[in-house]
Parts: C-alpha cells; sequence; structure tokens
C-alpha cells in the first residue's frame, strides 16, 4: 500500500510541476511486475523497455473500456511499422469475462492482452478506475497518466506520442 501511494504522489506532484510535456524526460518509472498474456506468454515491465508503450487497464463490463478499445486498434493500425506498443491489461474483472469478451470481438484486439489477477499490478500502478492508461517512453517512465474516455483525442497525447517516435 505505501508503495502505491508513494508512487501515485510521484505521479501527481510530476504532473502538476511538469506544465508542459518533455516526453523524454519522464516521470516515475513502472514498478516491475510479471503478467501473463491471455496466449500464455509472460510480459514483465522489461518488456515496456526500448520503445514508447501504451498500457490500457480495462474490464468486460465497462462502457467507456467497450467505447474506446475499438479508438485502441485504430492507434495500433496507424503505428504500424513504428516502435511503438499497446498493451491491454483486463482488470477489475474475471479472467473467463477477459477472454470472452477477446473471443468476441477479435477484430479489437490487435495487440496483447493480459490479465492482472487479484488487480495486484493495477495497485501498483495506481490504476483504479476503468479504463486507466498509461502513456511510457522507452524507458518505461510515465509520461502521461488518463482515466476514462477522450485520451486518444486529447492534445497532449497526441503531441506526447509524436515526440516519442521522434526520441526512437
Amino acid at each position: 500500500m505505501k508503495r502505491r501511494l508513494s508512487w501515485m504522489m510521484v505521479l501527481l506532484i510530476g504532473l502538476i510541476a511538469c506544465g508542459g510535456i518533455d516526453a523524454g524526460a519522464g516521470g516515475p518509472k513502472v514498478p516491475a511486475f510479471e503478467l501473463l498474456s491471455l496466449d500464455g506468454k509472460k510480459y514483465t515491465d522489461k518488456d515496456l523497455l526500448e520503445k514508447p508503450t501504451l498500457l490500457v487497464f480495462w474490464a468486460s463490463w465497462c462502457g467507456t473500456c467497450q467505447h474506446e478499445l475499438p479508438k485502441v486498434h485504430n492507434l495500433m493500425e496507424k503505428m504500424k511499422g513504428k516502435p511503438f506498443q499497446i498493451i491491454a491489461i483486463g482488470f477489475k474483472d474475471s479472467e473467463a469475462n477477459i477472454r470472452g469478451y477477446v473471443k468476441s470481438h477479435p477484430d479489437t484486439f490487435n495487440f496483447p492482452v493480459l490479465y492482472d489477477p487479484g488487480d495486484r499490478v493495477a495497485a501498483r500502478l495506481g490504476a483504479q478506475f476503468t479504463p486507466t492508461l498509461f502513456l511510457l517512453n522507452k524507458k518505461g517512465e510515465l509520461v502521461l497518466h488518463h482515466f476514462s474516455g477522450g485520451f486518444f483525442e486529447r492534445r497532449d497525447f497526441q503531441e506526447a506520442v509524436q515526440q516519442l517516435l521522434k526520441e526512437t
């Protein structure tokens, strides 16, 4: 609990102090974690290095998530061939529900989907709401954080992604 609070405090202070975006500088680094994707591949915090990453925490029952996931798909399509990755992490839901949603929407998921049993990783990152999105630089450091819908339309998100691509 202390770790989560300290990570969130650093996050909030960094976001308040930032004013502008310097995607290369980044904020707090993602804490160590290990999760499995729905197809059984192991992912760790080390997989978030060397290219910008968008982490999307979502749940199958979340109406906003259902609305935003096609936008995640579209972003992934737009980023094909570029040094950028998207990883979706199901939380606040059962693994069976996450698997069922992914299976029933195969055209949406052109990115890996992981499951967070017990919501441990989400708690360590401070993801409390669905959806919660974290944009990370190639060092695994936080650049932007957002919960709810509308992230992809934010000008600071679009500018940060462009700057992160220039830095890779």
